[in-house]
């Protein structure tokens, strides 16, 4: 391929690679903003103070605004989170962050030790609102 584009192999390789990268990251960015504004167009973007209202009923303010700030950075500018959000499907939310790093940061940030946060309840779906549900059943 390089002698066809009359520089070396390496050099195309590597260009061939990079542009495949681009697309790819380029797709990806497109298909998340068009299901981020699906999910606009379905539903009110809260502010942050209606958004601890609406989830003062199910949990603490801890954890409401704890889902907040982890869910903000993933959907800003396009979108602010919903109670109702599904984590995964509606916003887009990486599984392993949502069921790996959170836990871990809200055990450091509540001073739990390792382990302490219960199972996930399997008829719960991973909605904001149920995520922060389970954040507070953690044992104090």
């Amino acid at each position: 391929m390089g002698k066809l584009l009359g520089i070396a192999e390496w050099l195309a390789m590597a260009a061939f690679v990079v542009g495949g990268l681009a697309i790819w990251l380029g797709l990806g960015f497109a298909m998340l903003g068009r299901a981020h504004a699906r999910v606009a167009a379905r539903r009110p973007n809260p502010t942050e103070a209606e958004f601890i209202a609406m989830m003062a009923q199910d949990c603490s303010h801890e954890a409401a605004r704890f889902v907040w700030d982890r869910t903000l950075l993933y959907v800003q500018p396009r979108l602010t989170p919903h109670p109702d959000d599904l984590l995964l499907d509606d916003l887009c939310i990486d599984d392993d962050d949502i069921g790996m790093d959170w836990p871990q940061v809200w055990a450091n940030q509540q001073h739990l030790g390792k382990g302490k946060l219960p199972d996930w309840p399997k008829d719960w779906p991973l909605t904001a609102r149920n995520y922060a549900r389970w954040l507070d059943l953690a044992p104090p």
